[in-house]
């Protein structure tokens, strides 16, 4: 794996989405998405990134029993594909079996996973961005913030998913330019 290159003052975002978690909160009412765009709504997602800072990488999280349109991901992979580090994680079943099957562990690889990110780059990063308004991914957030100093950013599909413990303690960073809180709604376009 080769790492981009970043000029001496220039530092990064690393960028960890749990695609299915985004998706539901992100659905009226629990529908699909179906004559939406969501190629168009992810292209939203980087050129917002891309306002604060250099993508450094970007991984899509999804649990391995999802059945997903791969053309969807191929197309998001060909794009960005000479821009950055863009990967799909397919996360396998893990922990106790519960009512005869074991629960998809998204949250856990995203985790560990987004760990070993941050170190690999190092002292490149300066921002995690985090697809995803969920509680579990607090105690990452809070040892991100205070043992690695990084900014963090959202990426939400509603106000209504945005956990309201990150509200309450204001772990979003601000925008270095405009000052606003780097919280951004993914909205892919209806077709």
């Amino acid at each position: 794996m080769v790492l981009p290159q970043n000029g001496p003052e220039e530092k990064g975002v690393v960028v960890a989405i749990d695609v299915d978690n985004l998706l539901i909160s992100s659905a009226e009412d629990g529908q699909k998405f179906k004559g939406y765009n969501l190629i168009f709504g992810f292209h939203r997602i980087i050129d917002w990134i891309k306002t604060f800072g250099k993508i450094l990488c970007v991984h899509l999280y999804l649990p391995a029993s999802q059945s997903v349109n791969d053309s969807l991901w191929e197309d998001i992979l060909d794009y960005y594909r000479n821009e950055f580090l863009l990967e799909t994680i397919y996360c396998p079943k893990r922990g106790p079996i519960k009512d005869g099957k074991r629960a998809d562990d998204v949250d856990r690889h995203l985790i560990d996973h987004t760990r070993k990110m941050v170190d690999l780059f190092g002292d490149k990063v300066r921002y995690f961005c985090l697809a995803s308004g969920d509680s579990d991914y607090s105690p990452l957030l809070w040892s991100l913030k205070r043992e690695r100093d990084l900014e963090i950013a959202f990426v939400i599909g509603s106000e209504d998913s945005f956990s309201k413990i990150y509200r309450q303690m204001g772990i979003a960073a601000k925008h270095p330019v405009t000052d606003e809180e780097l919280i951004h709604l993914f909205s892919p376009q209806k077709q």
